[in-house]
């Protein structure tokens, strides 16, 4: 996830050179069906999304129609009035207009404005490219494409994915990390506003994922079989310290093989498992200081997208706000509080990384908000409650503390590569 990059000269132009030669694949897609005007004026008309994995939809390890509905474009789009189709199939492959969702699980920022990473050989940063086989199609720049379908009004969510690949294989994001972003968020808000200048955009901050499930579900920590004190798991680099955080990932190999377990400790995933094979891996473990360094980075990207907010046609949508509210304190909704608690918090899908259907609403939700108060519209919110399964929440109690989820770190590999 620390790429070299080299930003092209006049990458603006290019961009101006494509959109002006389209033909054929790059005509324009008419606006989805829907009004034109919202109640004082600002034109919605024609919304177009871009990002990762959170803009595309993804729960639970995949991407589904039955989820892909609920993911937070599709539910702003119904917000302002728009009919979102719902495929089913891959019939949509051959559209021969871009997607209004432009969102691509494992995307990271510089691929909205450099295509050098999306089918290169040998591969770089990733090594699958499924998901922009599926939803880039090898039809150019993403940016180029959204631009294509002339949006009024568009979502640009990344960031995410910069920092999640490594700390998913155990280790901290590059130092230069959120300079490079910053770079590519410049050269991108610049893009839009020259080739587009009507265009409004909602820049989606970047969320602490060390706070979601995945970093906080299982325990660093153990007891003694003998006198029942605690005592911290072994890793490759030595015992665990507070504030050494145990992947999700890690929940197979310590059910399983008892890795990490200290002599005389108790197996907290497989009780009549108390023999350890050795030490966890560090790759399943985010050391505290790594923690440290992650959160730094986040904040320092952060600080970009507080910037570029200053922008007439930017409105900021705080996702980290959102994340940090529900980690601290949860979301009361219809008498229940909903927490970051991995399954039975009810926010979160089966990976521990992406939302489920009511945490995408909450993000629709935050949206909103942001686009009414920097644009002056008037966007309803979503019922968050239409979205709320009593299954997937306190309502239901679940039955394992720590339910598996098969395939988690090959669905992760694929997303993110196996190196960070």
């Amino acid at each position: 996830m620390r790429p070299k990059h080299s930003f092209r000269i006049g990458l603006v132009f290019v961009l101006v050179a494509a959109l002006g030669g389209c033909s054929g694949p790059c005509d324009k897609l008419d606006s989805i069906t829907g009004p034109g005007l919202n109640a004082n004026g600002v034109d919605l008309s024609t919304y177009v999304a871009v990002g990762t994995s959170l803009t595309s939809g993804f729960e639970s390890g995949g991407l589904v129609d039955r989820h892909q509905v609920h993911s937070f474009p599709s539910l702003f789009a119904r917000q302002i009035g728009k009919t979102v189709d719902v495929q089913g199939n891959l019939g949509s492959f051959a559209q021969p207009t871009a997607f209004h969702n432009m969102g691509i699980p494992g995307a990271i920022l510089v691929d909205l404005v450099d295509s050098s990473f999306y089918h290169s050989a040998p591969p770089q940063i990733r090594s699958n490219f499924t998901y922009f086989n599926l939803i880039q199609r090898s039809r150019g720049l993403i940016l180029t494409q959204a631009l294509s379908l002339g949006p009024t009004i568009m979502s640009l969510e990344y960031g995410a994915n910069e920092v999640l690949g490594p700390a998913t294989n155990g280790v901290a994001p590059g130092a230069s990390t959120s300079a490079i972003y910053g770079n590519l968020m410049t050269t991108a808000l610049n893009a839009i506003r020259t080739l587009s200048p009507g265009t409004r955009v909602a820049v989606f901050n970047v969320p602490d994922v060390t706070s979601i499930p995945f970093f906080t579900t299982l325990s660093a920590f153990t007891q003694s079989l003998t006198n029942g004190q605690v005592i911290p798991l072994e890793g490759v680099a030595g015992p665990l310290q507070p504030g050494d955080l145990v992947l999700l990932s890690a929940a197979d190999t310590i059910a399983t093989w008892g890795c990490g377990i200290p002599a005389g400790g108790y197996n907290y995933l497989n009780p009549p498992l108390h023999d350890s094979t050795g030490p966890l891996p560090e790759n399943l473990i985010l050391r505290a200081s790594e923690v440290v360094a992650t959160q730094d980075q986040i904040n320092n990207m952060n600080l970009v997208v507080d910037s570029v907010a200053a922008r007439p046609n930017v409105a900021k949508v705080d996702l980290h706000g959102l994340l940090s509210t529900i980690a601290t304190k949860g979301f009361s909704l219809g008498g229940v509080v909903y927490t970051s608690e991995f399954v039975k918090g009810g926010l979160f899908s089966l990976d521990g990384v992406h939302p489920n259907d009511l945490g995408y609403a909450l993000m629709a939700n935050t949206m909103i908000s942001a686009v009414n108060a920097r644009f002056g519209c008037f966007v309803p919110p979503v019922d968050p409650l239409s979205y709320a399964s009593s299954n997937a929440s306190m309502l239901s109690p679940v039955r394992d503390r720590y339910p598996r989820v098969e395939g988690l770190r090959q669905e992760l590999r694929m997303l993110y590569g196996s190196q960070p």
